[in-house]
C-alpha cells in the first residue's frame, strides 16, 4: 500500500467516524430518555397511589402548604401523613419521596436516606435526572438534578374561603381536574422543583441545558408520559386558553 492510498484510506475512516458519531449520540440520547421518562412515571404513579389513599387529592407541593389549620386543630391532624424535612419540605422531598423511600423507626425518627437541602439523597433514585447530571456535573444542588411539580393545577374552591398564604400550594381533589390526559402533573426543570404557568421559561431553558435544544420529558395526571418541544408547552395564557388550561390548571378556560 502506497503512501497515498494510505491516506486515502484514513480520510475515508475520518469521514466514515464523522458521520457515526452524531448517530451514536443521538442513540445515547435517546436511552438516556427512556430511563429518565420511566423513572418519572414511576414517580407518577406514586402520586397517584398516594392521592388513592388521602381522599383523592394530589399532594400539596410543599407542606404544610398554604392552608392554616382551623383554630384549634393540630395540624398533625389537619395534614397528611409527610415528613418534616425542614427547608428541604417539598414535595419530592417530604411527601413522594418520603412514600417511596423514607420510614420512621418506632421512636419515629426518620431513616433510610440522609436527607440535606442540596438533595444529595436524590442522588441514583428515581428522582435523580442522569441526563442532567452528564450535561452539567459541576452541579452540587441535586434538586437542581431532579423534576417538578406542576402548582397551577386548579386548586379547590374551599381555599377561597379560608386563610391560605398560596393557594397553590395546597392539595388539588382529582375528581374537580376534568382533562387528566391533558393536564401535566411533572415535567423536567433544572431550576425551581415546583413550577406554574409563570415559571415557563425555566422549562425551556430546561430543553436547551440537558437536552440540547430537543424535548423535556413530562407526565400527566392519567399517568402517561410524553416528550415535548418548546412549541409542545402552551405559552397562551392559561385563564383564556382552553389548551393552555387544560395543560397547566386541568380545567377549561374561565372564559
Amino acid at each position: 500500500m502506497t503512501l497515498v492510498e494510505l491516506l486515502v484510506v484514513i480520510a475515508i475512516l475520518g469521514v466514515l467516524v464523522g458521520l457515526l458519531v452524531p448517530g451514536l449520540n443521538k442513540a445515547k440520547e435517546v436511552a438516556e430518555a427512556s430511563k429518565n421518562t420511566a423513572n418519572l412515571k414511576q414517580i407518577t404513579m406514586a402520586t397517584i397511589s398516594w392521592a388513592a389513599d388521602n381522599g383523592s387529592r394530589l399532594p400539596s407541593p410543599q407542606y404544610p402548604g398554604g392552608m392554616v389549620p382551623p383554630s384549634g386543630v393540630d395540624p398533625d391532624d389537619f395534614f397528611p401523613l409527610h415528613y418534616n424535612l425542614g427547608e428541604s419540605g417539598l414535595w419530592l422531598d417530604g411527601v413522594i419521596f418520603g412514600e417511596l423511600y423514607l420510614k420512621e423507626d418506632k421512636e419515629g425518627v426518620v431513616t433510610g436516606y440522609e436527607v440535606d437541602e442540596k438533595g444529595t439523597h436524590l442522588k441514583g433514585t428515581l428522582f435523580e435526572s442522569t441526563q442532567a447530571v452528564k450535561k452539567n456535573p459541576l452541579e452540587e444542588n441535586w434538586h437542581k438534578h431532579s423534576y417538578a411539580m406542576n402548582a397551577s393545577l386548579q386548586y379547590d374552591r374551599i381555599y377561597d374561603q379560608v386563610e391560605s398564604s398560596d393557594p397553590h400550594l395546597t392539595e388539588k381533589t382529582l375528581s374537580n381536574l376534568l382533562f387528566a390526559p391533558n393536564a401535566m402533573l411533572y415535567i423536567e426543570c433544572s431550576e425551581p422543583n415546583v413550577v406554574t404557568f409563570e415559571e415557563r421559561q425555566a422549562i425551556i431553558d430546561t430543553i436547551n441545558q440537558r437536552w440540547d435544544g430537543s424535548k423535556v420529558i413530562a407526565t400527566y395526571l392519567d399517568g402517561h408520559a410524553d416528550r415535548l418541544s418548546e412549541k409542545e408547552i402552551p405559552e397562551a395564557d392559561p385563564m383564556t386558553d382552553m389548551r393552555s388550561s387544560r395543560f397547566w390548571r386541568g380545567v377549561d378556560s374561565a372564559r
